[in-house]
């Protein structure tokens, strides 16, 4: 029989496999190719974790918005308990003690998240339920504006399901065109989730996005510019696939809005 401990670790890794052609890997999953990192470099990433009982498990990536606000995937709040974990570097503890943690009050997706599967609108707000006091492991993330664009490279940082802080450097963002013909040749007999609103991509032949990671941010200058939605898991280690985000630029106005309405 399974103990509680191992249950809610199952159910994280289904939460966060909102993944095309998934498959069982036995390495450690995190950002695939990316490099340990400290959160004073990163000090706009949270730990969401999923509770019961005594028990909590770190299952997606967050981004601070201000003191009572963090951005994640829709994908990572079906569940009703969560608390987030700041100022940290490594969420593998075996006591939640360990960590700074505060409850989440309320949960609120994009209104038109398909709640199912993998798709677009794939972006949540939580409301704290006590505000986070600012320090150099704890700041707000600055966002773009809306409809804002962006070239370049870009950075992906999230906890994995190694726990450990990795940042993946120098991902290129490509068009939507470019993203959308290299996943048509991924899947050729599956429908093509990418959403032209709802998302950007980057592509990089060293690192990929993996489990644990999604909800997690892009960032370029110091901006956070896309919350990691979906990846390819064929494993994660595949180079060449695109990793998906969802475009914080087209969601500024939303996100003002739905702050402004429940705070």
């Amino acid at each position: 029989m399974f103990s509680a401990k191992v249950v809610i670790f199952l159910a994280a890794v289904a939460v966060c496999y909102g993944v095309l052609n998934a498959k069982p890997s036995h390495k450690r999953l995190q950002i695939d190719g990316g490099t340990f990192a400290k959160i004073e470099d990163y000090p706009f990433l949270v730990s969401v974790q999923f509770c019961y009982l005594d028990f909590c498990d770190h299952i997606c990536g967050g981004v601070i918005v201000n003191e009572k606000w963090v951005l994640t995937s829709s994908n990572c709040v079906s569940d009703p308990k969560k608390i987030i974990a700041i100022g940290t570097s490594n969420v593998d503890v075996l006591d939640i003690a360990d960590l700074d943690i505060v409850d989440v009050e309320a949960a609120y997706r994009h209104p038109n998240y398909p709640v199912r599967g993998i798709g677009r609108n794939d972006i949540a707000l939580l409301k704290l339920a006590q505000p986070l006091t600012f320090n150099n492991k704890v700041q707000p993330a600055k966002l773009p504006t809306q409809g804002q664009e962006f070239n370049g490279t870009a950075v992906a940082t999230g906890y994995g399901l190694g726990f450990e802080l990795n940042a993946a450097l120098d991902l290129t963002l490509v068009s939507f065109d470019d993203c959308n013909r290299v996943i048509e040749k991924l899947i050729p007999y599956e429908d093509n989730p990418l959403d032209k609103d709802s998302n950007l991509c980057t592509l990089n032949e060293v690192s990929n996005n993996c489990a644990g990671d999604i909800g997690g941010p892009l960032s370029q200058d110091g901006t956070v510019i896309g919350l990691i939605t979906w990846y390819f898991d064929k494993p994660c280690n595949t180079k060449g696939a695109p990793n998906v985000f969802t475009k914080l630029s087209n969601f500024a106005d939303w996100i003002h809005q739905t702050i402004t309405e429940n705070s």
